[in-house]
């Protein structure tokens, strides 16, 4: 019985800090879906700010100013794609697509360009080996799911960023511009984003090409399977944290054909979509 229960808990401690960057990147979205524009951008911006946290850590030697500065850049970089968004009425949708084409670009330029590889780039040759798996991620990402919920439901501006997405011409009828808040949408996404970035890389101890590895596109399918509101969106994010660790398990074990197994998390996403009622699939932040 002590085995088992050491073994669950062994489980669930994984799955927790599995768990983490998609939370992040969950919440984010969460955040451009009551807005009225979904963060399909989240993958790359997660890949880019992973790779400019690990960069300028190593410049400026302190992990903590490399996470802050990489921050700045990619919500300043958003929130000027957002902007251009609204000043041209491009569809966000496809500049959202764009931002992760840009990020496989851009990372594997600058990476050549400063450390002369598209590879690996660890972070203990540069002296901070000691942060391998001691970023604060899971206490952090979990915090955020009870603020975020409040600060939508009981504060000014999350009631707006709401009825930006449902109703945006009531805002405009009161003088309340929607862009604006669609474009702090795309801002505080990417925030998130650079929070799911450098807890992927200092947990993993590396920046590694592609760092975000999918979790972006699954942190979406968990804002509608958690039906778009906070707590059951991180019970989702739990789930697929948990199928993709018994895939992983099972992929060890080789039981069962690769390929299924790869494809089991993502199977997982399309049976919640199947089973999620259209009306919540489809209404722009439901609460």
């Amino acid at each position: 019985m002590n085995e088992t229960l050491r073994a669950a808990f062994d489980f669930s401690l994984i799955v927790l800090a599995s768990s983490a960057p998609i939370l992040f990147a969950a919440l984010g979205a969460l955040v451009t879906e009551y807005a009225g524009v979904l963060a399909v951008f989240m993958d790359g911006a997660i890949t880019l700010s992973g790779f400019l946290c690990v960069a300028l850590a190593m410049a400026t030697g302190s992990p903590v100013a490399g996470f802050a500065l990489s921050a700045a850049i990619v919500v300043l970089l958003m929130g000027l794609i957002a902007v251009f968004t609204e000043k041209t009425g491009a569809n966000p949708f496809l500049t959202g697509l764009a931002v992760n084409f840009l990020s496989q670009g851009l990372t594997s330029l600058l990476s050549v360009a400063f450390f002369g590889t598209r590879g690996v780039i660890p972070l203990e040759t540069a002296g901070f080996g000691h942060w391998s798996g001691n970023f604060p991620a899971v206490p952090a990402a979990f915090l955020l799911v009870p603020l975020v919920s409040l600060l939508l439901r009981h504060t000014s501006p999350g009631i707006i960023l709401r009825v930006t997405g449902s109703a945006p011409d009531l805002l405009v009828s009161r003088g309340i511009r929607p862009s604006r808040y669609r474009t702090l949408s795309w801002c505080v996404a990417a925030l998130f984003a650079s929070c799911a970035g450098a807890s992927l890389a200092f947990n993993l101890g590396a920046f590694t090409p592609g760092l975000s590895a999918g979790r972006g596109w699954t942190a979406l399918a968990a804002v509608y399977l958690g039906y778009k509101k906070p707590f059951p969106v991180a019970l989702a994010v739990i789930v697929f944290a948990a199928a993709n660790h018994v895939s992983n398990g099972l992929q060890g074990a080789g039981a069962v054909p690769a390929t299924v197994i790869l494809g089991l998390p993502y199977a997982l996403a399309l049976v919640a979509f199947i089973l999620i009622p259209a009306k919540i699939a489809n209404a722009p932040g439901s609460s």
